[in-house]
């Protein structure tokens, strides 16, 4: 009696044990299942406290990307919208500190740019969406182009190169620029409301050949964050991404301008060797160059600028 009572016993209480092992592992499965819900979650849905990109969408068809210059805003692109939003989907990108106040602490500012611009093509499924981008945001268009190869279908970089000092400064490097970048930094920081203004009209008249179309352009710059401004103007003298640009598979159509420095000595022909240079790893890149146009090309040659990116896209 006493051992079948015993084997009784122990056949309840493995019973019981396999029972509570059972439950531990349904209870384990279920809590890792819930910590890769987060880990999942965690990778999709970003930070708006540290996001530096937001965007809005105009238009239907197929999705092209539009991303604003230094000191500039979305606003910049009203003639380029009025164009394209009945054939594409416009995404405009909003750049945080950029023709407005708000401010994001960022170790690496274009950097993040570059890479919150492949984690929103990916994350929203964008098909082979076409990168448009002037000067910063051509810079920043370039870099996405070459880390990402294959996520765009076509690249137009508004007067944005790979490196851009050296194209007034032969033989600066990331390194020597460094001392430039301090003062540079240093200048934005502590200038006055009258100083900066006086320093935004400067640059912008330098910038923009159509006197009527600068002002915006000055506002667009009083409206950004200095200190924004500040990192971000020594990052480009600080990042050189040349050595990338092989990686790039897509096609580039990249717009120049050459007009605002013949009083300096430069030349059409001199100019164009200087973007040959810089785009010279590019395995199919086009370079259309101003006649008199500045910087801001598709406010000082609209009629040209719309006819090389219709047959760019049309191509």
């Amino acid at each position: 009696m006493v051992n079948k009572i015993f084997v009784a016993e122990m056949g309840n209480a493995i019973l019981v044990h396999q029972q509570n092992i059972k439950t531990m592992k349904t209870e384990k499965i279920k809590w890792i299942k819930v910590a890769l819900l987060l880990i999942f979650i965690g990778n999709f849905i970003p930070s708006h406290a540290q996001q530096l990109m937001e965007t809005s969408v105009v238009g239907k068809g197929n999705p092209m990307i539009l991303i604003h210059g230094m000191s500039s805003s979305s606003a910049v692109w009203k003639d380029v919208v009025a164009r394209y939003s009945p054939d594409y989907e416009l995404h405009l990108v909003h750049v945080k500190g950029f023709g407005n106040k708000e401010y994001v602490e960022s170790d690496h500012y274009l950097e993040q740019l570059k890479d919150e611009l492949i984690g929103y093509v990916k994350g929203n499924q964008l098909q082979k969406p076409i990168l448009m981008g002037h000067s910063m945001g051509g810079f920043i268009s370039l870099w996405a182009a070459a880390e990402a190869p294959g996520l765009f279908g076509k690249i137009i970089s508004i007067d944005g190169v790979p490196y851009f000092p050296v194209l007034q400064m032969p033989g600066i490097t990331p390194e020597s620029a460094k001392p430039i970048v301090e003062s540079m930094t240093a200048s934005f920081a502590n200038m006055d409301e009258s100083g900066a203004r006086a320093n935004q009209e400067m640059i912008v008249a330098t910038m923009i050949a159509t006197e009527n179309r600068r002002e915006e352009v000055v506002e667009m710059g009083m409206a950004s964050h200095p200190k924004v401004t500040g990192q971000a103007y020594g990052e480009m003298f600080t990042t050189d991404i040349r050595p990338l640009m092989h990686q790039i598979k897509e096609p580039v159509l990249l717009f120049g301008a050459w007009a605002a420095y013949q009083n300096y000595g430069a030349t059409k022909a001199s100019v164009m060797t200087g973007y040959e240079a810089q785009m010279k790893d590019v395995a199919d890149v086009k370079i259309a160059l101003a006649e008199k146009g500045y910087h801001f090309v598709f406010y000082d040659e609209p009629q040209w600028f719309f006819d090389e990116v219709d047959a760019f896209l049309a191509d």
